[in-house]
């Protein structure tokens, strides 16, 4: 059974004692416990999560949070490997039923029929394929931010190529170069406030041919930060971790002394982020993909729309730690009345 959510006022009150291990626990008889997107199920007090025009099954619930978790594990998507090696990924843009949290479903428009969109991992030397398929109401593209492409692979509306229409389809192609390594993201550029915070984003992770000489990590984990417009509302009012508000977002479990890699990623077309992990330091080594020189110690990382960064820390405190934004209003979702957490918020389980 669910527990009960941990308020914003004893968050606050927690922080403020300096407890960070108890993060997004709930304290019971000096026992920490911590609802999972598992426990927490596809249903609201045993309701099911609807919208006005369509209900999802508490097992289609799940098994978007089990996408959430993929992501989050940076299961990427397989593509068809052709003849001459190239490697070709089938995008399918469509609109679909997406539950935020419970008791929230919305439409998405998104990729292959999840938000974010599937994961991509190239390697440098690559050739690749990108088949979109438009099945949306409206013309859609496929940028792909932060990697050198030809500018009819760009996915710029009419710079040269125009958009896909409705019911049309266009294939990107271009080879992977070393100025691509790291952390990027893809997204829509049409329309690009509304498709984007309707889930037309994804994320592409490129690696180098040779990874002998990177840093190890025992975990290498994906936290794509989000945020969309729930009830027409404007602006962004929730807010979102690997395509799900607080309890869905997908929870992280580590293991103690592990080093540990987050890649974060902020999707959201006009809002800021300032992530913290309460109980430790957070060292930024890259910055939309570019590693840094002098690795940066911080306790926020404050990731503007668009940007990525790549954050490490060791994991030498055992508990359930609170990974979440620092701004308040990021942190409950839109049409909860019993000031309970939401938003962009998870748990890393240190065992």
């Amino acid at each position: 059974m669910p527990q009960p959510f941990l308020s914003i006022r004893t968050l606050l009150a927690v922080a403020a004692a300096g407890t960070g291990l108890l993060g997004a626990a709930l304290i019971v008889s000096g026992v920490v416990t911590v609802p999972t997107a598992s426990a927490a199920g596809g249903s609201a007090n045993g309701v099911a999560v609807h919208s006005a025009t369509a209900t999802l099954t508490d097992a289609q619930i799940e098994a978007q949070n089990q996408l959430a978790v993929n992501v989050m594990n940076e299961q990427a998507m397989q593509p068809k490997v052709l003849a001459d090696g190239t490697k070709e990924f089938d995008f399918t843009a469509s609109t679909f039923q997406w539950a935020l949290y419970p008791g929230k479903t919305e439409q998405a428009w998104g990729i292959n029929q999840q938000v974010p969109g599937p994961v991509i991992r190239l390697t440098v030397g690559d050739k690749v394929k990108f088949v979109v398929h438009n099945d949306l109401p409206e013309p859609t593209t496929v940028h792909w931010h932060g990697l050198a492409v030809p500018n009819d692979m760009d996915g710029v509306p009419d710079m040269p190529v125009p958009p896909i229409p409705q019911g049309g389809s266009y294939t990107y192609s271009f080879t992977v170069t070393k100025q691509m390594i790291g952390t990027h993201w893809y997204h829509s550029h049409y329309d690009d406030d509304f498709q984007v915070d309707s889930g037309m984003n994804g994320v592409i992770i490129v690696d180098p041919a040779d990874t002998s000489t990177l840093p190890h990590y025992d975990e290498d984990a994906l936290f794509v930060l989000g945020a969309t417009k729930v009830d027409g509302v404007d602006p962004e009012n929730a807010f979102t971790i690997d395509g799900k508000s607080y309890p869905y977002a997908p929870q992280l479990t580590v293991h103690k002394g592990d080093k540990v890699l987050l890649r974060l990623v902020n999707t959201s077309a006009e809002s800021y982020h300032a992530m913290t992990l309460d109980g430790y330091t957070l060292n930024i080594v890259a910055q939309d993909g570019q590693p840094l020189p002098d690795p940066e110690a911080v306790s926020v990382v404050s990731i503007a729309p668009s940007e990525t960064v790549d954050v490490t820390f060791t994991a030498d405190q055992t508990g359930d730690w609170l990974f979440h934004d620092t701004i308040q209003g990021n942190l409950t979702n839109p049409d909860d009345k019993s000031d309970t957490l939401g938003g962009a918020e998870t748990v890393i389980h240190v065992k």
